[in-house]
């Protein structure tokens, strides 16, 4: 009887050891995928603005091709006399929801405006916003004082600001 007691116990003790071993194994292929994941939304971003890029591009050359249509203009981030990026309160509410800034404790020290200078580290929109809201394609926002200021692609002023509620 003692001796298939020993038996249990070593059996048991080797499938707790593969248990181990297996869970190991399954948490770092995880973290691998988690990374692999972020890496393709970074690539599929860089997609959806070259895709945004060839459409322009596209809808021009079929205005040029057409007769009685006057010259296409260039794209709009190669204007200078950009037009101001207008959104809608609907917009507006979908930037608030995925994006909350912290609360500003005390009174905000400077207040931003539309065209002034964006200085510092600015973070590309998320997907989920891009894919709703086409004309941020290429955006990036940053947060100051409690406040979103959005920038579009290849700008260093802020296009949008977007107070607290």
């Amino acid at each position: 009887m003692g001796n298939i007691e020993r038996w249990l116990l070593a059996l048991l003790s080797v499938l707790v050891i593969v248990s181990c071993v297996c869970a190991t194994i399954v948490l770092m292929q995880a973290t691998a995928l988690k990374a692999e994941v972020a890496t393709l939304q970074r690539e599929i971003i860089a997609l959806k603005l070259r895709v945004a890029r060839l459409d322009q591009i596209a809808s021009a050359n079929e205005a040029r091709d057409k007769p009685g249509t006057e010259a296409p203009k260039p794209p709009a981030e190669n204007r200078p006399d950009q037009a101001v990026l207008v959104l809608s309160r609907e917009e507006v509410q979908l930037i608030r929801d995925y994006i909350k800034p912290a609360p500003v404790a005390g009174s905000a020290t400077e207040s931003i405006k539309v065209g002034d200078p964006v200085t510092g580290e600015t973070i590309p929109f998320p997907s989920p916003i891009t894919e709703k809201v086409r004309k941020l394609l290429g955006a990036r926002f940053t947060i100051r004082n409690g406040v979103i200021v959005i920038t579009r692609i290849g700008s260093r002023q802020a296009d949008v600001v977007i107070g607290p509620n």
